[in-house]
């Protein structure tokens, strides 16, 4: 994952640990890819003051992620969530699809639906 895909994963998760201004200087760096000297100019404040909050906020969800671990976890699920989505997808592919009894394929249908709601949080 790139720094600044992380960062706003980290954002997602820890951003009530910033202060305003930090989560605000944060955000418009990190998601909206907005330069210092923008995010400067639309809150009012100096390029330094975003520069320092933007550190300061930085430091502030890595230091939660490394104690607190929830991206990682996150992570770690997504992907054994997409491995399942993979595993049924081919189940459904297979030639001995046809044997399945309907019961097992509503049961396969059903999974589909919750890997999918979990996807989409």
């Amino acid at each position: 994952m790139s720094k600044d895909m992380n960062m706003t994963l980290l954002y997602d998760f820890y951003k009530d640990l910033l202060t305003e201004k930090q989560a605000d200087c944060v955000d418009l760096y990190y998601n909206e890819d907005l330069s210092l000297a923008e995010i400067s100019e639309n809150l009012g404040i100096t390029r330094q003051a975003v520069r320092d909050s933007i550190q300061r906020g930085t430091r502030a969800l890595l230091g939660a992620e490394a104690k607190l671990e929830l991206a990682a976890r996150f992570d770690g699920i997504r992907a054994k969530v997409e491995k399942i989505d993979g595993i049924i997808v081919e189940i459904e592919r297979s030639p001995g699809n046809a044997y399945l009894s309907d019961d097992i394929k509503r049961k396969i249908n059903d999974i589909l639906l919750i890997v999918k709601e979990i996807q989409e949080v």
